[in-house]
């Protein structure tokens, strides 16, 4: 259940006790602590049938449906017809049996207060209607919200994948043409990877120890194409990778390296990539020398910001800026 729904229900039985309570303890200071027990459930039990009726049946039932007519009609007859029970009720053990007071009894007076009283306690029922709707409807907002956020992370998820796939069949297909000995083991590689795709990126969480291999996977594909191998510099302090993250975070910049900083006609590319956890936050950044790098120009970094802002809102770090050559990026956010 949702717990705005479990908190406003706690918040009536605590008010309702509190009411109760307060019944309780004005009766016993007027009679005895019999008469007053006595006294006050009769008031929460009629009380809490003009509420709840109105609340949970008369207004759902015919006000909701816009039978105004309807509704004024039963909401006449129902009140009528508590007042009569609750007078009955009352001449019946206040005015015969404990009390003995004729203001209990078939009067005037005694209707008139019990009609006022009960349409009072009506009154609160159609405030405690509005209520519920209200709490509904934020009920509602928030699924609808969990829905369009999952939506949106599988769409971006997926935009990851088919950008994947795209470069690392350009890279076997240019290897094929050259008749490349090195094609296979391509092959075999793009193999392993997809079955990553298949069995754990779909998953909410995967282990961190899992993604690092892919991630590892992925700078092993790409290096087998390149004439000068990138120099790659991977520090990762993280002794337990038990941890759990989210599928596909890590490859997008290790992705924008070979797309974006690697000259193949040079033989001094390199890239330093850096892991580390601190007090229950990865921290992960990379940086690599740039010759076609433009701010504002990266569409799959563009796509991981906001799975970060969709993922974890208001507790993500990410920074990329380009400076002397080089481009600078980074990530933090919370693990478990």
């Amino acid at each position: 259940m949702n717990r705005t729904r479990i908190n406003f229900r706690l918040i009536q039985v605590v008010l309702w006790f509190i009411v109760y309570t307060m019944l309780v303890l004005y009766f016993t200071q007027k009679n005895r602590w019999e008469i007053g027990f006595v006294t006050a459930n009769i008031f929460v039990v009629f009380f809490l049938a003009a509420v709840y009726g109105n609340a949970n049946y008369l207004i759902i039932r015919f006000f909701h449906k816009n039978k105004y007519w309807e509704y004024g009609l039963y909401s006449v007859v129902f009140l009528l017809l508590t007042v009569f029970l609750r007078m009955l009720i009352e001449d019946q053990l206040l005015n015969r049996i404990f009390i003995r007071h004729t203001f209990y009894g078939w009067n005037y007076t005694h209707f008139s207060f019990l009609l006022i009283t009960q349409f009072l306690a009506f009154l609160f029922g159609f405030l405690l209607r509005i209520s519920i709707d209200y709490v509904d409807l934020l009920h509602t907002q928030e699924i609808l919200r969990n829905k369009q956020l999952t939506s949106e992370l599988n769409l971006l998820k997926a935009q990851v994948q088919p950008h994947f796939l795209f470069n690392t069949l350009n890279n076997i297909y240019s290897l094929s043409v050259s008749h490349s000995p090195k094609t296979s083991e391509m092959i075999a590689k793009l193999s392993d990877m997809m079955r990553y795709f298949v069995d754990e990126a779909t998953k909410e969480k995967v282990l961190l120890e899992s993604e690092i291999q892919f991630l590892e996977n992925y700078i092993e594909l790409e290096q087998i194409r390149m004439v000068n191998p990138l120099k790659m510099t991977i520090t990762n302090t993280i002794a337990d990778q038990h941890f759990l993250i989210p599928p596909m975070l890590l490859i997008p910049f290790v992705e924008n390296i070979f797309k974006h900083g690697v000259n193949k006609t040079l033989k001094d590319n390199e890239a330093e990539i850096s892991l580390s956890i601190a007090a229950g936050v990865l921290h992960y950044t990379v940086r690599n020398k740039t010759f076609t790098q433009k701010a504002g120009t990266w569409r799959s970094l563009a796509n991981l910001q906001k799975r970060l802002a969709l993922l974890y809102p208001d507790c993500f770090g990410f920074e990329v800026y380009c400076k002397d050559g080089y481009f600078d990026a980074s990530l933090s956010f919370p693990v478990v």
